[in-house]
């Protein structure tokens, strides 16, 4: 079954007298010499692809946010605004695409709104909390090397793609409580994230919005240390974002709440 539009043969010509225009443009404005063009015409086919992937990127359906804008406000960040806040995380055509194709719902976006969560893009690759790191260093308190440089956690737990939803507090009521009293606050549609996705999370929005989240309080992750003590992050001030442990899961403290992401 035919899921797209046929083009028409007006659009054909129109695309034909487009390519030749820029053919004629570019032997203008480009200049190249004999030897220049038989260069070209000796890669041929990998200018084709060339070709092929700026017309797959032009004719791509571009995304659009409007109702997640209208929903969430600023608690939605979206792959372009991630793009220009935090250099060395670009986002392919594909990706892009792939993430407006993949867009929550209107009702999830209206669940995360009434939770106190924020919606936005996830990297354009799956970074560790190394990596994270390594983006923009003088965001976290130990710039570099620490207790979980060498830890199998920082390397190995990962953001993973796609959306990323998060609470943007603590779990309600979770401070001064045991991991496992925390832990039962949470709904079903909610799990507790790792520590690379809370450093992304939380870094990120303020390097989009210029808001410090998590800036007077901890948050437990799913993230272990190699003995096994449960990972925290957060009292994220101007001295940048704290990433420890408590050796106990029953340790109650009124500064170490939970955090929590929504299930994809």
């Amino acid at each position: 079954m035919m899921t797209a539009t046929p083009i028409t043969s007006a659009q054909e010509e129109r695309l034909e007298d487009l390519v030749t225009a820029a053919v004629r443009r570019a032997r203008k404005e480009a200049d190249p010499d004999k030897d220049g063009l038989q260069r070209l015409i000796a890669r041929g086919g990998e200018f084709q692809d060339y070709l092929v992937a700026g017309i797959r990127r032009f004719t791509a359906k571009l995304p659009d946010y409007t109702v997640a804008r209208s929903i969430l406000g600023g608690d939605f960040i979206a792959p372009e605004e991630i793009a220009i806040a935090r250099p060395g995380i670009i986002y392919t055509a594909e990706q892009i695409e792939a993430l407006a194709q993949t867009m929550p719902s209107e009702d999830e976006l209206r669940w995360c709104k009434e939770y106190g969560y924020a919606v936005l893009a996830a990297p354009s690759s799956d970074l560790s909390l190394l990596d994270v790191r390594s983006l923009e260093n003088g965001l976290f308190y130990r710039k570099t090397g620490g207790w979980y440089a060498d830890q199998a956690f920082a390397a190995g737990d990962k953001t993973l793609t796609g959306w990323l939803a998060i609470r943007k507090t603590p779990v309600p009521s979770s401070t001064s409580k045991t991991w496992d009293g925390q832990t039962a606050l949470l709904a079903e549609a909610e799990r507790v994230p790792n520590a690379a996705e809370m450093s992304w999370f939380i870094t990120t929005f303020y390097k989009v919005r210029g808001v410090r989240l998590f800036e007077r309080v901890y948050v437990r992750t799913s993230s272990r240390d190699s003995d096994g003590h449960r990972v925290y992050v957060g009292f994220f001030d101007a001295g940048g974002l704290f990433v420890d442990y408590y050796f106990w899961d029953d340790l109650r403290l009124d500064y170490l709440g939970l955090s929590s992401a929504r299930k994809s």
